[in-house]
Formats: structure tokens, C-alpha cells, sequence
């Protein structure tokens, strides 16, 4: 005989349901929860409640293990339900406050008669030899009085925790406001049958975000820094993640989302009228932005493919729903390192410290804020990008105190050439002294500096030291020209000079040296001093001041 009869089944997540596992991206999580129920035979309503109502309805798979079919599957969100005012407990405990607090004013106003019946009693009309009975009389009623009134303030506090108690299972009755989204599943089995049904789905309002200690040692003769990858984990879903795996992903994932597809590109000489929204648009445009799936702007990372996307982190972990940030560490990572000084002495004599870190792990490092420390004293805060396995980043170290730069001042000489067709020639020269005050030798310091440009015919610049070739075009071919790179100069034993730019492997050849810029690149060893010597002369056959000079 073939039953008609539907069966119905009702679960509560919060007491039924368990996270197995979440996947969370930098924008919103995937849940997935996990239910045992035991079906009858033949068709079975199945609805479970007190899911987060931040669910993405387009996200929601529904997986079962078992002997049974799943037939239907629907979303929904549950009424808001208001707590009750009152309920007999609490009726019974405000009579008992009313009372009590009657209780202890009636207590206060008998304290404050004897009192005022004690400041008014004459010494003119009271026997000397009935002081102390009257005394000891007062003192035992005030005692009374008191000990009755601290009973009675015991007794109010007790009652009003009580209600505060009473109010809060009132308001707790109604559920989480945050958990109002409901799931009903529609299951058909042959047999009655134990089932396993797992709900994935995707929420929004849960978060991580990357942060980053950098940790650079000087006097490490590896090469190497300290990368600790972070993450700050935070969530308000409504949904209690207590113990449970947690997987990082730095992809997007790609819920619903499909190829774009263009409109018809009206033109016209009228403005038509904008339609009215109605139906499901207008429903959609009603709903309360605060209990919708909210989507994330869409970052996207560089992955050459063989990019390790998921961070299993380690253990179980509790993130609250509560908003507040959690600080969980990722990998602690050795990274080679490069180490660059730079110095720009005609603006600041300081040296600063840049570091080039190659990502040489299998994680991922997405944009973030890091903590840069050097010989384990902080420097300052900078921010990480994308950065892929296998690529590099830069970060600044700060200043390097160890290194003194000292930008002596100018001299010029000025001489006049010429007999019938006089020139003024000014010959400039500029001394800068470098101190490694360093126990090891520093490589690769770069002292930036720069001679003027000419803006007019009559003005002509000339670099003497170091002796600098402009690029010139190397015919190849009879039709094209291309730049070649002029080799560096060696100025002294560890010390090249080149124009600014030279050693990058994206510069414009033909355009060094136009805006005057030139580099040292000095290797200096420990405890020593280095000179450096810039000279230039700029020539005019027109008399009075050289404007920028």
C-alpha cells in the first residue's frame, strides 16, 4: 500500500548542527554543517532553522549520504518574532521589588524619626539618672532599625538580579535575530534509513585579512629575513564558530557569477521613462541591506597556476560572532633578501635602508600591512602587495645610522674664454665623504646626485667627473637605431658611476642622463671612509646671471 503521508522533521542548528569545516575568503566565508537525522519511509519534510540570515540563497547546496532522494530544496527567512513583556515569574518578582522597596523607604523614615526625636529632646527636662537608659534605648532601636534596612537592600539587590535574570530568558526565547534563515529540504526514501545531510553555504560579514612581521637581522651572514604571514580573523554572521577547522583562501570564489553580456545601445533625440520596478525587483530592493548577502568588491591575485590558494591553520580555532579581530599566524617563512642603501646627500645626508625579499615559499602573500623590525628594535610600518611564489617585493628599512654621509659645500670658478666672441665658463665641484662605521663591509650603497640641465641654446652643461658618455644609437641596421646602454665608470676600487636608471632593465637607453641624474655605487668596507667627487661645467656666450644656477 502506497502512503500518501508526509512526515515532517524539524531541526535547530544551534543544537543540532555542527561546522565541520569553513573556507574563508578575504570578504565572506563558506560554512559547511553537517546533520544526522533518521527519515521514515516515503516522503519527508525536512526544515531546519537558526542558519545566519547573511546566507547567499545562490550558494546553498544541499549533500546527503543515505538510501533517500532529495526531491526539493527552499530558502527562507522566519518572521521576527518579539519577546513577551512578562510572564508570571516576573510578575510575581516585581510585586516582591514593589514591596521591598515600600519596605526599605518606610525602614529609612523610622530611622530619621528617632534621629530627629533624639536632636530634639531637652537637657533642661531630662533626669540626669535616666541619660543612660535613654542612650542605651536609642542605641538599640537605631541597631534594629539598621539591621532591618541592610536585610531589605540584600533582599531588593537579590530581586532585581532575578528580574534582569527573568527579562534575559524573555528575550533569549525568540532566538538569535541573526539566525532567522530557514531550509527546507523535501527527502523521499523507500525504507526508513539513517541520513547524513550537509549544507554548504555562503555567508558574508566574515573577514581575514593579511598582516606581516618583517624581522631583518644585519648580522646575518645567510641572507635571509624573517616573514611571519598573519591573519586578523573576524566575523558577525550570528553564527557561533567554536572549535572547528578553518581554511584561508586568497582566491575569489565565483558564486553565480557569469560572463557579461551587453545591452541594445539606444539612441534617441527624447528621453524615454524610465520603467517602474515592480515584482521580485521591487521585493529585492525592499529587503533590509543589514540581513542581505552582502557582495564583495572583486581583488584579484596572480597565480601562475601551482599556487598553494587554501592556509589549513593549524589546530581548531574560536572566532566569535562578535566583530572583534583575532590575530592567528600562518607560516613563519625564511626569505632571500637583498639589501640596498640609497642617499640623496643634497636633500638628506641620511642613508636609508630598502630590502628586496623574494618569495621563494608556496604561500601566496596578499596585501597587507607589515611590522618592520631591524635587529629587533621596530622601524616603522609599511604595506606588502601580491605577491606571488616566486616574485619579489620591496619594503623600506628605515634609516641606517651606521653609515654617515657628509655633503662638503660647493666651489665654483668662474673664468672668462675668448677674444672676440668671450664665453663665462663656471667649473662646479662637489665632494661627498662616506663613513662605514659598520663592523662588516656594506655593498651596493647608492649615492644619488645631479647636474643642471639646460633650457636654453646659449647654455651649454658639461659633465667632467666621473666621465659619463650619453647613449648614443648603434647603427645595426641601415633603418633602425637603437640605444645602447654606456658602460659604467670605475671611479675608485669598489666605486661605479652610471647614469640613474642604467641598471634597470625597463628604462628609456635614450633617454639617460636627460634629466641629469647620476648614481655611485659603492662597495664600502668596514670602518673606512670613501671620497666621492662630482664635477661640471656650464658655459654661456651671454653675460649677467644664469637663472637656476
Amino acid at each position: 500500500m502506497v502512503t500518501t503521508e508526509i512526515h515532517t522533521l524539524a531541526l535547530d542548528s544551534t543544537r543540532d548542527g555542527t561546522i565541520t569545516h569553513v573556507n574563508l575568503y578575504q570578504d565572506l566565508a563558506r560554512v559547511t554543517r553537517s546533520y544526522t537525522i533518521n527519515v521514515a519511509a516515503g516522503q519527508t519534510k525536512l526544515t531546519i532553522s537558526s542558519l545566519p540570515n547573511v546566507m547567499d540563497y545562490e550558494s546553498l547546496r544541499v549533500e546527503g549520504r543515505g538510501a533517500a532522494l532529495i526531491q526539493g530544496v527552499t530558502a527562507f527567512k522566519d518572521k521576527v518574532r518579539t519577546p513577551d513583556e512578562t510572564s508570571p515569574l516576573l510578575k510575581e518578582l516585581k510585586i516582591k521589588e514593589a514591596k521591598a522597596k515600600h519596605a526599605l523607604e518606610r525602614c529609612k523614615k523610622a530611622i530619621g524619626s528617632i534621629d530627629q526625636y533624639m536632636g530634639n529632646i531637652s537637657v533642661e527636662h531630662l533626669d540626669i539618672s535616666k541619660l543612660g537608659e535613654a542612650m542605651d534605648i536609642y542605641d538599640t532601636t537605631e541597631d534594629k532599625w539598621d539591621s532591618k534596612m541592610f536585610d531589605l537592600e540584600e533582599e531588593l539587590e537579590a530581586i532585581e538580579k532575578q528580574i534582569e535574570v527573568e527579562r534575559k530568558r524573555l528575550g533569549a526565547s525568540v532566538g538569535n535575530k541573526k539566525l532567522r534563515t530557514v531550509v527546507a529540504i523535501d527527502l523521499y526514501a523507500a525504507d526508513p534509513a539513517e541520513l547524513k545531510v550537509n549544507l554548504l553555504y555562503a555567508v558574508s560579514q566574515a573577514h581575514w585579512r593579511a598582516a606581516y612581521d618583517i624581522r631583518v637581522d644585519m648580522e646575518n651572514k645567510e641572507r635571509t629575513v624573517q616573514l611571519v604571514y598573519k591573519a586578523g580573523i573576524s566575523q558577525q554572521t550570528g553564527e557561533a564558530w567554536n572549535d572547528i577547522p578553518i581554511l584561508l583562501e586568497t582566491a575569489q570564489p565565483t558564486f553565480g557569477l557569469e560572463p557579461p553580456s551587453l545591452n541594445i545601445w539606444h539612441v534617441s533625440h527624447t528621453q524615454k521613462r524610465r520603467p517602474t520596478v515592480g515584482g521580485k525587483a521591487a521585493r529585492k530592493a525592499m529587503t533590509d541591506p543589514s540581513e542581505t548577502f552582502i557582495k564583495p568588491l572583486t581583488a584579484t591575485v596572480d597565480s601562475e597556476g601551482y599556487v598553494n590558494a587554501t592556509f589549513q591553520l593549524p589546530g581548531l580555532t574560536t572566532v566569535p560572532s562578535d566583530d572583534e579581530e583575532r590575530n592567528v599566524v600562518i607560516a613563519e617563512l625564511e626569505l632571500p633578501v637583498k639589501m640596498a642603501w640609497t642617499c640623496v646627500p643634497k636633500l638628506d645626508t641620511r642613508v636609508f635602508l630598502e630590502a628586496t625579499i623574494m618569495n621563494t615559499s608556496e604561500f601566496t602573500l596578499l596585501t597587507g600591512e607589515s611590522s618592520v623590525y631591524v635587529d629587533q628594535c621596530f622601524i616603522a610600518c609599511s604595506e606588502v602587495s601580491d605577491v606571488s611564489p616566486g616574485e619579489t617585493f620591496k619594503t623600506h628599512l628605515g634609516v641606517d645610522p651606521t653609515i654617515r654621509v657628509i655633503y662638503h659645500p660647493q666651489t665654483n670658478k668662474v673664468a672668462e674664454t675668448g677674444f672676440y666672441h668671450k664665453s663665462m665658463k663656471h667649473t662646479y665641484s662637489q665632494r661627498i665623504t662616506i663613513h662605514n662605521t659598520k663592523p662588516i663591509n656594506v655593498e651596493g650603497l647608492r649615492i644619488t646626485d645631479n647636474i643642471p640641465v639646460s633650457d636654453d641654446a646659449n647654455i651649454t652643461v658639461h659633465l667632467l667627473s666621473p666621465a659619463l658618455a650619453i647613449p648614443a644609437p648603434n647603427l645595426t641596421t641601415t633603418t633602425t637605431k637603437v640605444a645602447v646602454v654606456p658602460a659604467a665608470v670605475n671611479v675608485a676600487e669598489g666605486v661605479i658611476a652610471q647614469w640613474n636608471g642604467a641598471d634597470d632593465p625597463d628604462v628609456d637607453v635614450a633617454g639617460l642622463g636627460e634629466d641629469g641624474h647620476l648614481d655611485w655605487v659603492c662597495d664600502v668596507p668596514a670602518q673606512k671612509k670613501i671620497n666621492l667627487v662630482l664635477e661640471y661645467e656650464v658655459a654661456t656666450s651671454e653675460k649677467g646671471r644664469i637663472l637656476g644656477l
